[in-house]
């Protein structure tokens, strides 16, 4: 079985995978409560392991989905795989849990022409929920009593996404758009009971009532992403390289249905109700800027923001504040067309801040890390961008070390997380013109 059959085999297998991304367990945080949940940053393995930087980046073998622009940048049929893996110490000023989850994060797949534009298209999570929580608090009547409620959520979002990009301006111009379908279901539910305290235990009241309240929520519709990068030449003997690069993502239109339903376990009587609104995702900008040598160094820095303050979700009112993420990193490779594996091997490494939209009072949730990470060439050659007929397969790892919220500001919360990624990219020559047959 030759490459290009190994490939398409393997694509078919991921599309079908895909189908079932809303099974996945991709959350077990309580910030995940708010909003639409907790937001995959669509970064690659690559950019993962540079402090998940990307509005200006070049991604010559892989795709990266934070500006669509970089997407001019492929120069094979690319296929990019990645999973992940998180371990958190969530704490509060009581309890601590140590959770751990992992799911598929993207797959994505390219077409470049010798002319035209980029192709590209995949599927990923977009957002998910996972939270299980339980507070507690004593009632003194004609004895004590126990108000127990029990707060539970899970799903989440998913996207299909078709995106394209082309090169002007003697190249040094890239212009891409994405187009995003944005799906899924999300169950939130709460619990509410009086416990009577009979010796040791606590027995259920027979005298007050049980209430339960379940909420389903069904989204779809649609999201756009348009950017720009442009480069140009510092040192031309060394080809070292700048680039800058702008990105917005909007809504063209995204809409839901929730369904409730009322309980009273007391009398057995059970109410429900249905409501269709709009959900209004914020803009979202981002300005990014890079120098890199093209195969031997990069470095770079970004900066996103997005006001969720204009963030609506049927008729609910929310008091969410402005998000702001900020990020460095940069790769080397020693030499890439060395003899040597080692020497070809692409090592990475950033850090990154983010104030959340999440908010207790004024006090906004912080969210900030470290990254690093190696990219490991598939092929027995060197990997060098500057000779296109060497295709440039890898396997990347990243790390990320982070802390969100922090016991010590009065937040009620504290996450500490390490995040592994794996991704595979692979790289192939389609539609080559035979100059001999």
């Amino acid at each position: 079985m030759n490459i290009r059959v190994r490939f398409v085999a393997l694509s078919c297998l991921l599309l079908l995978g895909s189908a079932d991304l809303q099974a996945q367990d991709l959350s077990f945080s309580p910030y995940s409560r708010y909003a639409i949940g907790d937001i995959f940053h669509p970064t690659t393995t690559r950019n993962a392991a540079m402090g998940g930087i990307g509005v200006a980046s070049d991604n010559y073998f892989s795709i990266n989905r934070l500006n669509p622009a970089s997407y001019a940048d492929i120069v094979f049929t690319t296929m990019d795989v990645s999973a992940f893996g998180q371990y958190d110490r969530i704490s509060t000023r009581t309890q601590t849990a140590t959770p751990f989850h992992a799911g598929l994060h993207d797959a994505a797949f390219a077409f470049p022409s010798n002319k035209g534009p980029v192709i590209t298209f995949g599927f990923a999570p977009y957002s998910s929920v996972g939270y299980s929580l339980i507070s507690r608090r004593d009632i003194q009547l004609d004895t004590t009593y126990v108000e127990e409620n029990r707060y539970l959520g899970e799903g989440g979002l998913n996207q299909a996404f078709l995106g394209a990009a082309f090169r002007m301006w003697k190249n040094r111009l890239r212009l891409g758009i994405n187009v995003q379908y944005i799906f899924g279901n999300t169950q939130y539910r709460w619990d509410n009971g009086i416990f009577r305290i009979v010796g040791d235990t606590t027995v259920l009241s027979p005298d007050h009532q049980a209430v339960s309240v379940l909420r389903d929520v069904y989204v779809r519709g649609a999201n756009g992403q348009t950017g720009f990068i442009y480069q140009d030449t510092i040192k031309a003997s060394k080809r070292i390289l700048w680039r800058i690069g702008g990105m917005v993502e909007y809504s063209i239109g995204v809409s839901g249905d929730r369904y409730t339903t009322f309980n009273n376990g007391l009398v057995g009587d059970t109410l429900g109700s249905q409501e269709s609104g709009t959900i209004a995702l914020p803009l979202k900008y981002g300005g990014g800027f890079m120098i890199n040598r093209p195969g031997y160094w990069s470095f770079g820095a970004d900066i996103t923001y997005q006001d969720w303050a204009t963030f609506t979700y049927f008729s609910d009112s929310l008091t969410l504040g402005p998000e702001l993420r900020v990020a460095v990193g940069g790769e080397w490779t020693p030499e890439p067309d060395a003899f040597k594996y080692f020497k070809r091997i692409n090592y990475r490494f950033g850090a990154y801040y983010k104030q959340s939209y999440i908010q207790f009072g004024d006090q906004p949730v912080v969210d900030y890390g470290i990254t690093m990470g190696i990219g490991l060439p598939a092929g027995a050659q060197g990997n060098s961008r500057l000779n296109p007929g060497r295709a440039t397969s890898r396997i990347s790892l990243s790390l990320e070390l982070g802390r969100r919220g922090n016991l010590k500001q009065e937040l009620p919360l504290e996450e500490l997380y390490a995040r592994i990624r794996l991704g595979f990219a692979i790289n192939d020559r389609w539609f080559v013109r035979r100059v001999v047959d």
